[in-house]
């Protein structure tokens, strides 16, 4: 009897003939075969060993950033301190203090370069600096937390911690136009309501009170909500009373006025 092979008998075929190539190429390599599989359950265990790692590596950083600022925060006990104490430390002078927490806080840096947490050991290491006189080192120690963290809170405490610094080392001035400049940009570092209490304190400080009081006095009626807004009427009470007085008489509950 003749036999016809139908569309799906030769497909069943063609399955059947690339199904035996295939074995037997895997027959005839099977020691390439072997060592590839192994190379990719290889690479999927480093992979994880290092994920690992990193994450324990992480959590040690932290841990000693942790211990770092305890000290860096510990009270100060002029009698009966005890700076070896695991929970609650404390130490005679400032002085010693700063020398111990600084001694933590580098060790964290060296320890774990390119972490967080030694990012932030840098914050605090410019705060000792600033306070020790080093003023170079703790501006470079705030300007490489804000290149790296730009975008973070911390990042914002930083550059004001420079704004703060420039007014210090007489660059007023500068500062003055820097942070007008970020009033006129839509994406500016740090928001309006801080950027105009800082310019009021810079312009303060260059004794030029009527512009610091229409940077305050912006606060008061473009931020309700901002935690410098009692400060702001405060002074501008102090720096001009007359538009205090004409604040004073309108209705209360209406935005950008006292009340």
């Amino acid at each position: 009897m003749s036999q016809r092979l139908t569309r799906k008998d030769i497909k069943r075929d063609e399955i059947r003939a690339a199904f035996g190539r295939s074995v037997e190429y895997a027959g005839s390599h099977v020691r390439t075969i072997t060592y590839a599989v192994g190379g990719v359950l290889v690479l999927g265990a480093l992979a994880a060993a290092v994920y690992f790692y990193l994450g324990h590596r992480r959590e040690d950083a932290n841990q000693a950033l942790a211990e770092a600022t305890k000290i860096y925060q510990a009270p100060i006990a002029a009698t009966g301190a005890k700076p070896n104490d695991p929970t609650v430390p404390s130490f005679p002078t400032e002085a010693v203090r700063r020398a111990r927490a600084k001694e933590l806080l580098q060790k964290v840096r060296d320890d774990y370069g390119m972490s967080d947490a030694a990012d932030v050991a840098g914050l605090y290491l410019a705060q000792i600096a600033a306070a020790e006189g080093k003023l170079d080192e703790a501006r470079k120690l705030w300007n490489d937390f804000v290149a790296e963290h730009g975008d973070s809170m911390l990042a914002g405490e930083a550059r004001l911690n420079l704004i703060d610094l420039d007014r210090k080392q007489g660059k007023a001035e500068q500062v003055v136009k820097d942070l007008r400049a970020m009033l006129e940009k839509g994406d500016s570092p740090l928001p309006q309501d801080v950027v105009l209490n800082e310019l009021g304190k810079t312009l303060e400080q260059l004794h030029r009170p009527q512009e610091a009081v229409q940077s305050y006095q912006r606060i008061v009626d473009e931020f309700p909500q901002s935690p410098f807004r009692q400060d702001a009427q405060q002074k501008v009470s102090t720096l001009d009373p007359t538009r205090a007085a004409a604040g004073a008489g309108q209705p209360a509950g209406i935005p950008g006025f006292p009340g």
